[in-house]
């Protein structure tokens, strides 16, 4: 059996590192996007021949603890030094991915990326949640209204992007990416169409909200205007496609509003 590294860990600051790919692998990231789980798994290289064969060793380093044998553990010594972890990808830079910060040093071969797998716990419970957000929203709207439910939606969000705005000169760039920021922490990942300073658009192509009706999707459009308009009231957001279920993606953009 032999192993061919797929790239190598390149160290850079304490909040992320790289993964630089072998020349020829960049196929491989085809799909692969910012705010993805990937499990790394890589080869500790600087393991002496002493400490790859212990078969036992205490917990943590801790001499306290009673010894255990290797494979109950994660411990770095172990006859065949792969190890894993999981980061969150931060962006793509031609051939190399820029991800979350790992225990890797500087160097060590990159065996394998493999994607984490959703726990289905999690998914029904996103599911059930969903369920009653539209249920709550739906019955909200039919008490008081759309344009006053949006209104009051979009209030709290205009103070967090006056907050977002106080320390960048916000165009529809910085707008878009800091709405971005907002998309990943619910895990929704896509693709920039547009990134210029009039005007910025995004294509949503992997919503684990899908099961949401329209109503909860649109309501997070409510929650972008107000937003943006905290940002930079010359700008608007604008949901432009709002995918039926089953479909490939929704879109949104950031635009410079017309004067006069």
């Amino acid at each position: 059996m032999k192993l061919e590294p797929i790239g190598a860990v390149r160290k850079r600051s304490e909040t992320e590192d790289a993964i630089e790919l072998a020349p020829g692998l960049e196929e491989g990231l085809h799909g692969v996007c910012p705010g993805d789980a990937l499990d790394v798994l890589y080869w500790m290289h600087n393991l002496s021949p002493s400490q790859r064969e212990a078969t036992k060793v205490h917990p943590r380093g801790d001499r306290s603890r009673p010894l255990k044998g290797v494979f109950g553990l994660r411990s770095p010594m172990r006859p065949n030094p792969i190890g894993v972890t999981t980061v969150r990808v931060k962006r793509l830079e031609s051939n190399t991915i820029v991800v979350t910060s790992f225990d890797a040093q500087e160097g060590s071969p990159v065996i394998d990326l493999k994607a984490v797998r959703k726990d289905a716990g999690l998914r029904r419970l996103t599911e059930t949640w969903g369920r009653m957000h539209d249920t709550i929203v739906r019955t909200l709207e039919e008490a008081f209204g759309e344009e006053r439910l949006r209104e009051t939606l979009k209030g709290p969000m205009r103070e967090l992007g006056g907050k977002a705005a106080e320390s960048s000169e916000p165009d529809a760039r910085a707008i878009g990416r800091e709405i971005m920021r907002f998309e990943e922490g619910w895990d929704l990942r896509g693709e920039v169409l547009e990134d210029a300073p009039d005007r910025f658009a995004r294509k949503i192509t992997h919503c684990p909200w899908s099961h949401l009706s329209p109503l909860g999707c649109r309501v997070f459009a409510w929650w972008m205007e107000g937003f943006c308009q905290g940002m930079n009231a010359s700008f608007s957001y604008r949901l432009e496609k709002l995918t039926p279920a089953g479909d490939k993606y929704c879109l949104w953009s950031v635009t410079r509003k017309r004067s006069g």
